[in-house]
């Protein structure tokens, strides 16, 4: 063997050792037997400190099978060496089964992330990176039968879908009312958001906006339909590090998901059935209900909406619950470039030619129209707003957005979008979807795309 499979054998035997949170005399000293069959030299142990479950996984399926079979012996030697396979235990053998032994059988893989705590290990979730209409359909028509069938295993089967449909029975004030109860730090504008978020959750966006966007964890970016299993948890350079069984479903969903409850009824049987359930008046606040708040309301890596608020003199990301801290010149130029975006963005470049020089003051004259208008909305006296054809008038206020933003970069998914750039063509721009720039009305709560604003789709005609 290669030192980096020794020391993957090693990194596995000991998370089978420390899998139960007991360590047993008799699992050290099959440990000690196992390194000696295995060569595993002091290098290789320390090696194993630095590499995580998942890297584990990838190495050692570049074993023949035959040793991979015989790893599985040894494996289940050492769980069984304290005449106890615990359930984490039980979980660690079920994912070396499926990944090595079962591969025609199932497609599993092993995958570590970071994730800051955010997984209780009772709990199996459906993932998935695009809507499968197939597979939705059919977890649907099957919700209860393999709810039942995974319960029998101690799990408890998540399917955001049905979580948002509870969330959507729940009257919105009372929905508002809990939020701010259990986020008392979360202003107004994030309370709608989050509560807006939960009523209308998939599982698609979750994978994409939260796993990937917040915890950083790419792998759900391109993800089949799937269901997740927390198989355990280590520490390495002082970060939590949590291991995710991940299987992939196929057709028939049911006949699927009694196999692996078959798989795993081998190695473990539960005597606990978790009796947490909703119900009409009845908000649930633990496990993975409490995780999916958690996640909504963490303010790390926010896709939000800017809104552009004439009434109220206010630009906002409700998602992230900030308002911009801007003067009305900047919060007006923001606006342009926000409603310009969607076309291009503007150029300021005086073109060299001479027969390009009216075209150019034409569409200078126009921009400058738009920005009176839209500073004469934050407040300003029309007229009055800075020459934007002036660099010297333009280029300070640009920074000055810039910098307000990119201090927001802690917050937000990927900060730099949202402030005003300039692209390889020339013209400034910001690089969110037009989807994300919007405005209200008189009522906040009333946002819509400035895309679909007739009164903003005016100004930009001009």
């Amino acid at each position: 063997m290669k030192q980096i499979e020794r020391a993957s054998v090693f990194r596995l035997f000991a998370d089978f050792v420390k899998a139960d949170g007991i360590i047993d005399a008799r699992e050290i000293e099959c440990l000690d037997v196992i390194s000696d069959k295995y060569s595993i030299k002091k290098e290789d142990k320390k090696l194993a400190s630095r590499i995580t479950l998942a890297d584990a996984f990838t190495n050692i399926q570049q074993l023949t099978k035959p040793e991979q079979t015989q790893l599985m012996e040894d494996v289940v030697s050492i769980t069984m060496s304290d005449k106890h396979c615990a359930r984490a235990e039980a979980l660690l053998l079920l994912a070396f089964q499926l990944c090595f032994l079962k591969q025609d059988e199932l497609c599993a893989h092993v995958i570590s992330i970071h994730t800051e705590g955010y997984f209780e290990p009772a709990q199996i979730l459906y993932v998935e990176s695009e809507f499968d209409s197939d597979m939705n359909w059919e977890i649907n028509e099957n919700f209860r039968a393999i709810s039942a069938e995974i319960r029998l295993t101690g799990f408890d089967f998540i399917y955001l879908p049905k979580l948002a449909e509870h969330y959507r029975s729940i009257s919105q004030e009372l929905l508002s009312q809990i939020v701010q109860f259990l986020y008392p730090s979360v202003g107004i504008d994030g309370v709608s958001s989050l509560v807006n978020q939960m009523r209308k959750l998939s599982t698609s966006d979750f994978c994409k906006d939260q796993l990937a966007g917040k915890l950083g964890a790419k792998e759900f970016l391109a993800i089949p339909p799937s269901l997740l299993i927390k198989i355990g948890e280590s520490y390495m350079d002082g970060k939590l590090i949590t291991d995710f069984l991940l299987l992939e479903l196929e057709s028939p969903v049911l006949t699927t998901v009694r196999n692996i409850v078959d798989a795993f009824s081998k190695f473990y049987h539960t005597m606990r059935l978790n009796p947490t359930c909703e119900d009409d008046g009845r908000f649930v606040y633990v496990g993975f209900n409490k995780q999916i708040f958690d996640l909504y309301a963490l303010r790390k890596g926010i896709k939000s909406k800017v809104v552009i608020d004439v009434f109220r003199s206010q630009i906002r990301l409700p998602e992230a619950d900030v308002q911009l801290r801007l003067h009305r010149r900047e919060k007006a130029l923001y606006a342009l470039f926000l409603l310009e975006s969607a076309s291009g963005g503007i150029n300021f470049r005086k073109p060299d030619s001479h027969g390009k020089l009216t075209k150019y003051i034409n569409r200078m004259k126009s921009v400058q129209e738009k920005y009176n208008i839209i500073y004469q909305k934050f407040g300003g006296e029309y007229g009055k707003a800075p020459d934007l054809e002036n660099e010297r008038n333009r280029l300070p206020m640009i920074a000055l957005i810039r910098r307000e933003l990119m201090g927001l970069s802690h917050v937000l998914a990927c900060a730099e979008d949202y402030a005003v750039q300039r692209n390889i063509y020339g013209n400034y721009a910001v690089n969110i979807s037009s989807s994300l720039c919007c405005c209200c009305g008189v009522n906040m709560e009333e946002i819509c795309k400035l895309t679909d604003s007739d009164e903003w789709q005016r100004i930009s005609a001009i």
